[in-house]
């Protein structure tokens, strides 16, 4: 016998267009297209913007697509545009026709001189110039008629290649969304901006993003996260805060990572009636690496990830404010009460942590700690005859250096739990400047060859080194005096020369 278990996934369709009753959140956004599109007399344009997979084309279809035959009502003719499908701008206003005819033909128009004039748009061979004039005389004619047309262009960071070197694709689709005589709602969705779209496709323009409203959409706040996990419910599942904090804590309350993990939390219930949320984060893993990785690869072709790091992990070398409050605007980062940014996860940041390591971000800074960290590693090693050195060492120290080791083994152990062979297995890659002070001074004659001096003649440099990396690491430089900088600076140059001149690491 069959069984069919009378429940559903709640969150089998995630990564999707959500729309319709499963659309939880954007309040916001919501009345934002409402007030300057769908009851506006003259909708305006918009550009909805943010990181992938935050629910941009989810918003736009739930409000503008989904509810079409309402809008039609209203006399709004909405269509939806996937701008990869086209290969010039040409193309894309004979889309827009073909797209309203559509519509037209959906609210049963029996207009036979907007089907006439759409069709021989679509039919005939044009010039430019010539298919131009006839789509803005064909829009003219559509609101004449009293419609209102609003045209979801997805993807529009596809612009950067398809307009490529193309200062015209971007003055027509100005052309078209601004004239009043024809004025057709254009609704961008994009990564990207559309400024540094223009940018990117070199196309001589600084007008294009003006007549656009920019609407930004990132992570979904506590409350908006609440009523996407309540779906849970459905299936008889109860969480408590502190699964609740757990879910925040892994996805920032990224619509779509925080699905992928209900999605598993969801299929474990159904099939073995248990509830694991540490085990649904593994499984969810795949899902939330793959879009890690794009998210780099993103940040890497804008050539903003070593900012993005330098702003979360420091020190801040080129970063500027401008660029954290650019983050910000994106939802990858939040400040913190302190003043400080944060990830939009605390799973993220430790992602982050993760691609630190091997990225070549501060030659300067980056080479002190690493070549401290094998430099400590050599010397214990050397001493105690044995890779597993540190347990010796808390042993000889009489349990002084512990809670140095146990806050690197907490941290060692999240990583490893998150982002599994991944992640590093180096107790030190977890220690910061006065950490690997504490553990060098402990045997300083294993360093003072190399170093020279006695230990507390060390302490005075790494205390600035202390001091001057949780502000370069937040974005605080201004809290750091010119004379700290310069130390900083010196004292690290001081310990690569010494090192490299002393032993090749």
């Amino acid at each position: 016998m069959n069984y069919i278990s009378q429940f559903k996934n709640p969150f089998s369709n995630y990564g999707s267009i959500v729309y319709g009753e499963t659309f939880v959140g954007r309040k916001e956004a919501i009345r934002t297209i409402q007030q300057r599109i769908i009851d506006a007399p003259d909708p305006g344009c918009l550009a909805i913007v943010g990181p992938p997979r935050i629910g941009k084309s989810s918003l736009a279809y739930h409000t503008l697509i989904y509810p079409r035959s309402l809008l039609l009502e209203q006399r709004l003719l909405t269509f939806r545009v996937n701008l990869p499908d086209v290969n010039n701008h040409e193309q894309l206003f004979r889309k827009l026709v073909s797209k309203t005819l559509t519509a037209l033909n959906r609210a049963n128009s029996e207009d036979k001189v907007l089907s006439l004039s759409g069709r021989a748009i679509l039919e005939n061979s044009l010039s430019w110039w010539e298919l131009q004039e006839q789509v803005q005389e064909f829009f003219a004619e559509v609101k004449y008629s009293g419609w209102r047309v609003v045209a979801v262009i997805d993807e529009f960071d596809a612009a950067r290649h398809i307009f490529q070197n193309n200062e015209e694709a971007f003055n027509s689709l100005r052309e078209l969304g601004y004239n009043p005589e024809w004025k057709v709602c254009l609704v961008t969705i994009s990564r990207r901006t559309l400024s540094e779209i223009a940018t990117k496709s070199r196309a001589e323009i600084s007008n294009f993003p003006g007549i656009f409203h920019d609407e930004y959409i990132g992570c979904f706040s506590n409350e908006e996260l609440n009523q996407l996990l309540e779906k849970l419910e459905t299936l008889n599942m109860e969480l408590s805060d502190d699964n609740f904090n757990f879910v925040w804590s892994q996805t920032g309350g990224h619509p779509y990572l925080a699905s992928a993990l209900a999605f598993h939390l969801s299929d474990m219930w159904l099939n073995s009636n248990q509830c694991d949320f540490e085990k649904s984060l593994q499984e969810a893993m795949t899902a939330f690496l793959k879009y890690y990785d794009d998210l780099i690869n993103i940040l890497k072709e804008e050539k903003s990830l070593e900012k993005l790091l330098q702003i979360l992990l420091g020190p801040t070398t080129t970063a500027t404010r401008l660029d954290a409050e650019k983050f910000s605007r994106y939802g990858l980062i939040s400040p913190n009460i302190n003043g400080y940014y944060t990830a939009f996860s605390s799973h993220f940041e430790d992602y982050l942590r993760l691609i630190e390591r091997s990225f070549d971000l501060w030659p300067l800074w980056r080479d002190v700690e690493k070549k401290l960290r094998k430099l400590i590693a050599i010397k214990m090693e050397e001493k105690y005859q044995t890779s597993d050195w540190v347990s010796k060492l808390e042993k000889d120290r009489q349990g002084k250096l512990k809670p140095i080791f146990d806050k690197c083994r907490k941290m060692l152990e999240r990583e490893q739990k998150s982002f599994g062979e991944r992640a590093s297995t180096n107790l030190l890659d977890f220690t910061y400047p006065d950490d690997l002070y504490q553990i060098m001074a402990s045997d300083w004659n294993l360093f003072k060859p190399l170093l020279g001096r006695e230990s507390k003649e060390w302490g005075e440099p790494f205390k600035i080194l202390a001091k001057i990396r949780t502000p370069l690491a937040h974005n605080r430089e201004e809290a750091l005096g010119v004379e700290d900088r310069e130390l900083a600076s010196g004292y690290c140059q001081k310990i690569l020369n010494l090192i490299d001149k002393n032993q090749n690491l």
